[in-house]
């Protein structure tokens, strides 16, 4: 029987209480007088197992912790063998992940069991939500995306919040735009004629208008209707139609340079600008519907607009507080919108202090005529007239308005149908239709209008009769 002294015991009892519960113990001492024993033996044979366990149990914590960065580990345990293949596939799927979250979702593992299965289930759920968050983000696209600006379009995509469906309430400044006349002018023209003048007009908006951040609501023919301020709220959203509709004025004149060219008419255009509450949101049903705005606003703006004039923007007194300051005012118009016990004191906008190269230049002053140059007239409603006309004249001309004299009395901003007397080689009766600005003398029967709509032929006669006069004033 080998005897064994109580020490070397001792050291062999701790050893493997250390090893029952996880932590790896030092080597256990040989004493040197220690026969080549079965003891020695055994005990040579555990030292062994431990010098292998403790980088085992080292590298087994660093892995629970997630460092996979383990030193190289040496031995002939099955289990060391393993740990190595676990750290090998924990590396591989590390990478895996990486490849994922860079999005490639083609990744796939074939190792651990089980687990591959639920890593590829979960790889092809992330690769299906992807193609439906894809699906949502086109859509956006295709709704927004002709309708206002790239950065708006990204603003929904980053912030789905932004676009709340089903309708809510919120402040908008609303830009509403129509040119004057053009029913008229349409009529003088062929219909492919009409198709390209109106696409030319509208492209050159549109671009005004996605690069000052709106949203187009809807173009309904020579109309349209921008929203700042949905479906996405951004800083200064007034501040941005004020420059929008200005920046689109000015763009006038690049179109009708352009429209000369081709031999098309000169086009004008009035805007109005209006901040209030308005409901946005789908409207529509489950099979049809659109992203639009209803509310008082909509009206008032639409009110507002239809006292502009060419080549004019007419601001709300709301709009003027939010905009804040740097606005160029210019006169007074009052506006009388349906169901408003008061009147609406607007103001005309002639540019911004920030930003002199969108100024509008104010009409000249009207040349006085050698002579009263007669017509007959009538006084519109809405696209009608019934009543029988009346006789005028012109007393004083500017290249787009005129003071004339009437008998009977004229409302502010009211349509009016001219008719002049026609003349030589003539085959139609010339018409002009203007827009009645204000009284200059109301008792005599003078006003101040700006003229709407005029055909070529009417225009050259006027432009002589004001060349005659320019050059007589100035002998």
């Amino acid at each position: 029987m080998i005897s064994v002294e109580e020490a070397l015991l001792d050291s062999i009892t701790a050893a493997f209480h250390h090893l029952r519960t996880g932590k790896p113990p030092p080597p256990i001492p040989i004493p040197e007088d220690l026969p080549d024993n079965e003891l020695r033996q055994l005990i040579t044979y555990v030292n062994r197992f431990l010098s292998e366990f403790a980088p085992f149990a080292e590298a087994l914590e660093q892995i629970a912790r997630g460092d996979l960065e383990t030193r190289m580990l040496l031995g002939r345990m099955p289990v060391v063998q393993s740990l190595k293949a676990l750290n090998s596939n924990l590396r591989h799927l590390t990478y895996k992940t990486q490849q994922i979250a860079g999005g490639d979702l083609e990744q796939r593992v074939d190792f651990m069991g089980d687990f591959s299965i639920a890593f590829n289930r979960m790889t092809q759920q992330l690769k299906d939500s992807y193609q439906e968050l894809e699906r949502r983000n086109e859509f956006i696209r295709k709704v927004f995306g002709r309708y206002t600006s790239d950065e708006v379009v990204e603003a929904l995509l980053d912030a789905p919040d932004g676009l709340k469906l089903g309708g809510e309430k919120r402040e908008v400044t609303i830009l509403m735009s129509d040119l004057r006349g053009f029913t008229a002018l349409a009529e003088r023209l062929e219909a492919t004629e009409v198709v390209s003048l109106l696409n030319h007009y509208l492209s050159v908006m549109v671009d005004v208008i996605q690069r000052n951040g709106g949203t187009i609501d809807e173009i309904i023919g020579d109309a349209i209707l921008v929203l700042f301020g949905a479906p996405v709220a951004l800083e200064n959203d007034a501040q941005r139609a004020v420059l929008c509709a200005l920046g689109m004025q000015k763009a006038m004149g690049t179109v009708n340079e352009q429209n000369l060219q081709r031999g098309w008419p000169v086009i004008e255009m009035g805007i109005a600008l209006h901040t209030g509450d308005v409901v946005v949101g789908n409207i529509g049903s489950t099979k049809r519907s659109k992203y639009g705005v209803v509310g008082r606003t909509i009206n008032t703006t639409a009110r507002i607009e239809s006292f502009t004039v060419g080549g004019q923007v007419i601001v709300s007194p709301t709009l003027i507080q939010v905009a804040g300051q740097g606005l160029l005012l210019g006169d007074e118009v009052e506006v009388h919108a349906k169901g408003m016990k008061e009147a609406l004191r607007c103001r005309q906008l002639l540019g911004h202090e920030d930003h002199p190269e969108l100024g509008l230049e104010e009409e000249t002053d009207c040349t006085t005529l050698a002579a009263p140059v007669p017509f007959q007239y009538v006084l519109l409603t809405g696209k009608h007239f019934n009543e029988q006309m009346e006789l005028g004249a012109f007393l004083a001309l500017s290249r787009r308005r005129a003071v004339i004299q009437a008998r009977t009395p004229l409302p502010v901003f009211s349509n009016v149908l001219f008719r002049l007397e026609a003349v030589a080689g003539e085959e139609e009766v010339p018409e002009l239709y203007a827009k009645v600005l204000r009284p200059l003398d109301e008792s005599g029967g003078r006003y101040l209008i700006h003229f709407t709509s005029v055909p070529p032929g009417v225009r050259a006669r006027l432009n002589r009769l004001l060349d005659q006069s320019t050059r007589t004033s100035d002998q």
